[in-house]
């Protein structure tokens, strides 16, 4: 028994020693103790970087300083950690992190490796005020639905109803919308002795077609997860500058809808056809929604105006394809036409076959060909940019 208790304590101080902070601040993580930081905080922040990348070496001091921040408010609450994960010493956690690029900051929070990651400013203080925000409560308390017919908000409504906010259902209910929190607006009341515990999923408060009724098991975060992916991400998105990044390292085609921002119907009906037509194509393809006017840029590199929207096209991320016209939409099957062609290489043969013609002297007839050459991509400009990163596949 007593060989027993040393062995246990034994254990226990070496966990400590591996969590412990470097220097009082970050902790090094490795594929040893990563598995206890991360099961003893709700939030972590873990740095993938290597020390043959200058932007890793630039962001190294300013992410510690933050973490020294962090630390001086929360204290160890067990809220939050500061991670940080040596790529070169550490290929096995790099790969299975998916890192692809130096430094990247991923987010796990209550076990979960969040598909976002960090894109903020590399300030102390941009650091500080993100992670404190992540710590906020992702679901808002109401007493009355009149309360939340007056939300200003794009995002769709999880609403639940619990017993008390210790019930064991209610904290994974607040793990797992702690997760989707950037995809839902999450809402609760309490009310004692009504009944099971229960969640809904509306679109908005009006939109009865919408509401659908949980009807997994409560108590399990990672039903509620999958359930809240399925309703809450959109089968079309709204494209903005903010997202576009992320939305890049998907790495599926762009198929989108550029409209003026008081248009309000074709946006509408772009969705209804995507839904009807094109559900088959979502494992392959990003359909998004954007505001003309804010991304003028892309139109202008098709010729296009603020005069040709609606307006719809892909972006390959070699090319980018104008679909003919926008009144086709309402032609069934057109759109999805369009799409297949690519796939099926119609639309890069198109660009090959006037390569050709081109490149044809025909001093005959002196008939001008038209060239079908498509603009180059203008959305991979988007992507994470060589002067904020070091690609993982590149040489150092």
């Amino acid at each position: 028994m007593h060989q027993k208790l040393l062995s246990c304590l034994a254990l226990a101080v070496a966990l400590s020693q591996l969590l412990m902070p470097a220097n009082g601040v970050s902790y090094e993580v490795d594929r040893h103790n990563v598995s206890e930081l991360v099961d003893s905080h709700e939030l972590v922040l873990l740095l993938f970087y290597s020390n043959r990348c200058k932007y890793s070496r630039q962001l190294m001091p300013i992410y510690e300083s933050a973490a020294s921040q962090l630390h001086s408010r929360l204290g160890g609450t067990g809220n939050l950690a500061l991670g940080k994960v040596d790529c070169d010493r550490e290929p096995e956690m790099e790969s299975h992190y998916d890192i692809g690029k130096y430094p990247t900051i991923k987010i796990v929070r209550n076990k979960y490796v969040n598909k976002k990651e960090y894109r903020g400013q590399r300030s102390v203080e941009a650091i500080v005020s993100f992670a404190l925000e992540e710590l906020l409560d992702p679901i808002q308390e109401f007493v009355s639905l009149n309360e939340l017919h007056d939300l200003n908000t794009q995002k769709y409504l999880v609403i639940g109803h619990y017993e008390r906010n210790s019930h064991e259902e209610y904290m994974a209910y607040r793990r797992a919308a702690s997760n989707m929190k950037d995809h839902c607006q999450f809402h609760v009341k309490f009310t004692e002795a009504s009944g099971p515990n229960s969640l809904t999923f509306q679109e908005h408060l009006n939109h009865t077609e919408s509401l659908s009724l949980f009807t997994g098991n409560m108590s399990s975060q990672e039903e509620l997860m999958k359930w809240f992916t399925m309703k809450c991400i959109p089968i079309v998105r709204e494209l903005t500058f903010s997202n576009a990044e992320e939305l890049t390292e998907e790495g599926r085609l762009f198929v989108i809808l550029f409209h003026n921002p008081q248009d309000k119907k074709s946006p509408t009906d772009f969705k209804r056809v995507v839904r009807t037509e094109l559900m088959d194509e979502v494992e392959k393809v990003i359909f998004l929604t954007a505001d003309g006017i804010l991304f003028a840029s892309p139109l202008l590199h098709m010729n296009k105006t603020e005069a040709d929207l609606p307006f719809i096209a892909i972006d390959s991320f070699a090319h980018m394809y104008p679909f003919p016209e926008f009144e086709d939409l309402y032609k069934p099957g057109k759109l999805r036409e369009f799409v297949k062609q690519l796939h099926t290489g119609d639309l890069h043969w198109n660009y090959h076959f006037s390569e050709f013609m081109n490149s044809i002297d025909d001093d005959e007839d002196d008939i001008a060909v038209p060239s079908l050459l498509p603009p180059a991509s203008k959305f991979i400009e988007l992507r994470p940019s060589k002067h904020r990163y070091t690609f993982a596949r590149d040489e150092l």
